[in-house]
Parts: C-alpha cells; sequence; structure tokens
C-alpha cells in the first residue's frame, strides 16, 4: 500500500519515518511560511500528476490549503483523505463538505489517537486509536505488543515505558508516558494532550483485563 504525507518542509520527520515501516510512502512538502488567508492555494500546493496514494495524510494546518488538498486528492483518484491538527487545519464540516463535492472521504481529527477505523482500510488497521496485546505474570505487565498505534508513535513509545510496571499502577503511568512524548497534540488545561492521554490509559485498561481474562480458565 502507498500512502501520501503533505508536510511543511522538515516538519512530522517522526509521522513519516514511522508510516514508513509499514507502507510505501510519498511526501509533498510545502513552505513553513505562509500566510494566513490564500488566495490562490496552487501557488502553494500542487502535487505531482504522479502522486497518486491510495490516502494522504496533511500536516498542513491550514485551511485553505486543505481545502486545496482535497480537490486536488480527487483530480488524481484518492479517496481518502486525513486532516490532522483540527481546528487549525479548517473546519470539519466545510471540508467535509468539499470532500463529499468531490467524493474524497475526509478525516479530521484533533487527535490522531481518536483515528477510528475504517473497514478494509490497512492503513487504519494500523494506525489510530491505540490498541495494545500484553502479557502479564504475577500482576506485573510481562511484555507489551503495539497492535494499533497513534500516527506520532506515541503508542510504541507508552509501550516501552510501562514493560516492569504493576497492573495497579500501568493505566495512569500510559497517560503520563503519552503527555510527555512530543507530539502534536496542543497542551494546556483544554488541549487535545489529554485526550490523548486518556486513550492510551484505556487502551492499557483492556488489554490488561483481556490478559487476565484469558488466565481465567
Amino acid at each position: 500500500m502507498q500512502i501520501g504525507v503533505v508536510v511543511k518542509k522538515g516538519k512530522n520527520r517522526r509521522a513519516i519515518e514511522l508510516f514508513s515501516k509499514f507502507f510505501e510512502v510519498k511526501v509533498y512538502e510545502v513552505n513553513t511560511e505562509l500566510p494566513t488567508l490564500i488566495e490562490n492555494p496552487r501557488d502553494y500546493l500542487n502535487l505531482p500528476e504522479d502522486f497518486k496514494p491510495e490516502l494522504i495524510v496533511s500536516y498542513l494546518l491550514h485551511p485553505d490549503l486543505n481545502l486545496e488538498l482535497i480537490r486536488q486528492a480527487s483530480e488524481r483518484g484518492v479517496k481518502i483523505v486525513v486532516v490532522s491538527g483540527g481546528a487549525k487545519s479548517g473546519s470539519y464540516k466545510q471540508l467535509k463538505e468539499e470532500g463529499d463535492r468531490v467524493g474524497v472521504r475526509v478525516f479530521w481529527e484533533e487527535i490522531c489517537c481518536t483515528t477510528p477505523k475504517i473497514e478494509g482500510s490497512e492503513f487504519f488497521e494500523l494506525f489510530g486509536s491505540p490498541e495494545f496485546e500484553i502479557e502479564v505474570e504475577n500482576g506485573v505487565i510481562k511484555d507489551v505488543k503495539v497492535k494499533r498505534s497513534s500516527f506520532c508513535g506515541s503508542t510504541y513509545y507508552v509501550a516501552e515505558k510501562i514493560k516492569g510496571l504493576r497492573i495497579e499502577e500501568a493505566p495512569s503511568k500510559a497517560g503520563y508516558y503519552t503527555q510527555i512524548f512530543p507530539c502534536i497534540a496542543s497542551r494546556g488545561l483544554q488541549g487535545g494532550i489529554h485526550k490523548a492521554a486518556n486513550a492510551h490509559k484505556k487502551a492499557v485498561e483492556k488489554a490488561i483485563q483481556e490478559a487476565l481474562a484469558s488466565k481465567s480458565y
């Protein structure tokens, strides 16, 4: 499977490297310095004609360019565009309506840790809301396997950090380690990083419950 990643120059290298471990990745970069309002988006975003991945992930964080990206994706036969960054990237209603108009399915996410699975998509089987498989021995987490990771890779970081912890403390620690991982989720009391932390906390709780249930026979 080939996926496309559209970014500002030099940004989001961690996500690109992670995606590249599983898929062929084509990257298109735009200038880092962009005006707040762009009247002619194609002056800043003009995908090559052969840029035809099965899915595009956008880290543009610009409403005008994301609208243009959806149009250009449609022109190249791309059926799915994932827009990262929440409100900084544009109105979900507007982006979705444009996607509906041109035949592109648009996913708009404040944080990638809440991206749902899309049936039949290999990419979404591996990336989105976190999922773990945990091995427990004597009340301690012996091993952790990442079944599904956030786009930024924080899930793999959390998996390594909670190995060796007692099952009572692992979920809260998972939330803590998510928050110190350098992802692009907004900080502050109302920041998306808290949603990301909660997603990982719940995923660890679920995996521990499944591990304990498998031993109850």
